[in-house]
């Protein structure tokens, strides 16, 4: 389960890919076999670039269906083909803007990451083909705040983010997906601080209302 090192998730990349030799994969969306999403499913998604609090954030399609089931599948089973097939067709929604980024994942606790052993935002980031940055930080391990209400459900919010060193340019900041975008927005605001001259956000989707 753990991939703390290349060499540990080279393996399991290389059993998973067994695996599917086993086991074909099957589309999400439509069973058919070959692939955990197929071509013709991702072209059925509704890509859209939006504003949430002041900031631009483009997102694969709305938090439900196939496209959250498969979200799962990558935070909760760690599926590498899924963040490949995925994380690729951010790339490609990306590309659309004719510039070349740097990107980074939304940053977890170093306890949570430990525990899953993995960060699945900077595998996604990873994807897309640019340029990586590798010194972002969560400091502290806030809580998760579903489990939480009202102030201390704000207070959670409130993740701490630090970028060690400077950096220049547009940095592209990945998520998995954006609801009230408080974790986004607190992300970004530690990448400028940095000295980004801009932060582009993108997710696998969406939940809720542009602003």
């Amino acid at each position: 389960r753990r991939a703390a090192d290349g060499r540990t998730e080279g393996n399991l990349g290389l059993i998973q890919a067994l695996l599917s030799r086993l086991f074909p994969a099957r589309c999400l969306a439509c069973g058919r076999s070959g692939s955990s999403f197929c071509r013709a499913c991702l072209h059925t998604l509704e890509p859209a670039w939006e504003v949430r609090d002041g900031f631009e954030v483009g997102s694969l399609g709305v938090y439900r269906g196939p496209l959250r089931r498969a979200i799962l599948r990558i935070k909760e089973r760690n599926d590498l083909e899924l963040t490949r097939v995925l994380g690729a067709r951010l790339g490609d929604l990306l590309r659309q803007r004719g510039l070349v980024f740097q990107v980074v994942g939304v940053p977890t606790s170093a306890r949570r990451q430990r525990w899953r052993g993995y960060w699945s935002p900077q595998r996604l980031a990873a994807a897309l083909g640019f340029p990586m940055l590798r010194a972002f930080q969560c400091l502290g391990d806030p809580a998760p705040r579903k489990a939480l209400r009202g102030f201390a459900a704000r207070r959670a919010q409130q993740s701490h983010f630090a970028y060690r060193g400077r950096i220049q340019g547009t940095v592209v900041l990945v998520d998995d997906v954006i609801t009230s975008g408080q974790t986004l927005k607190h992300a970004r605001e530690a990448l400028l601080r940095a000295g980004a001259s801009q932060v582009i956000c993108l997710c696998l989707a969406r939940v809720g209302v542009a602003s």
